[in-house]
This record gives structure tokens, C-alpha cells and sequence, in this order.
């Protein structure tokens, strides 16, 4: 019995750890999701008023490393609709953070 008590809280933090891979950071609170491809990359992105995040999902090989960051600011375009805000864009590969520059 005592086994399967184990086996059941290592399923529970592996459910939650893989709920948290597609969630937006704090500061963006409620936001909702927009999900695209992009470049053959699947990717979401959060907006909640100017603030801007995109999660890259999947494997990505070397040699298409060096052309995710644009790919990443491209789907907050497509998502958003607007511009980003110039020097604003920050975050690595994986998860891309700007403010957003719309013409409301």
C-alpha cells in the first residue's frame, strides 16, 4: 500500500509540472491563450493589456535555433495584431516576454 501512496504523489507532480509548461508568468494574470504555428513551431501566446509572453512547445533542432527568437516575436504579431514596443522584447528561446505597441 504504502507504494502506491508514492507512485500516486510522483504522478501528481509530473501532472503538475506539466500543467505549469504552458501557463503565462505571474504578471500576466488571467490572460487568455492564443494558440498557432508559426514556422512549423507550435507556440501560445499570452496578452494581457500591453504585456505580451510566447511559450515555444516541442523539440527544436541546433541549426533552426538561430531563427526562433524572430519566429517567437512573429506569433505575438500574428496573436496580437499589433507591434512590439522597440528594445522591449526580453526571454530566451523558450519563452519571449514584450510590451506591446497597438494603434487602439
Amino acid at each position: 500500500m504504502r507504494g502506491q501512496s508514492g507512485l500516486m504523489r510522483i504522478l501528481l507532480v509530473a501532472l503538475l509540472a506539466l500543467a505549469a509548461c504552458d501557463s503565462p508568468s505571474p504578471m500576466l494574470g488571467r490572460a487568455e491563450p492564443t494558440r498557432l504555428t508559426v514556422d512549423g513551431h507550435d507556440i501560445t501566446v499570452w496578452r494581457a493589456g500591453d504585456r505580451v509572453e510566447a511559450i515555444r512547445h516541442g523539440f527544436v533542432r541546433r541549426d533552426r535555433m538561430a531563427d526562433l527568437r524572430g519566429t517567437l516575436m512573429q506569433a505575438m504579431r500574428q496573436a496580437t495584431g499589433c507591434d512590439l514596443r522597440k528594445d522591449s522584447v526580453e526571454g530566451d528561446i523558450g519563452v519571449l516576454r514584450a510590451r506591446l505597441d497597438c494603434d487602439d
